[in-house]
């Protein structure tokens, strides 16, 4: 399995041979979910979401595969009220409250 791998495996330096290479990694984890593979390379959010349905593993050098996740306003927003009340709220302490429930970092 392949997507949410690449960074991590450059990370930690393994050479996997996978079995398949799935489009995304929703996909992949639906494979370990379903039981048509053993174990898939995915993001610690994904595992978190499967909830009782996938084991996870973590190894240390994930700590160097971490995904950046911007979030700006766009010059020419067709409705920029909204955008702004969005990102307000992902930044407050409720929004972050969530990120974090979903497994998601601090920035």
């Amino acid at each position: 399995m392949r997507r949410g791998g690449p960074k991590a495996l450059t990370a930690s330096k393994l050479k996997l041979t996978p079995v398949s290479y799935e489009a995304d990694v929703k996909s992949a984890l639906n494979k370990v979910v379903l039981k048509e593979a053993d174990a898939a390379v995915v993001y610690k959010t994904d595992v978190h979401a499967a909830g009782s349905k996938v084991e996870g593993v973590e190894f240390p050098e994930s700590v160097n595969a971490i995904n950046d996740y911007p979030i700006v306003l766009l010059k020419n927003a067709p409705n920029a009220v909204a955008a702004k009340a969005f990102i307000a709220l992902v930044q407050s302490a409720e929004g972050q409250k969530v990120l974090s429930a979903a497994g998601f970092l601090k920035p």
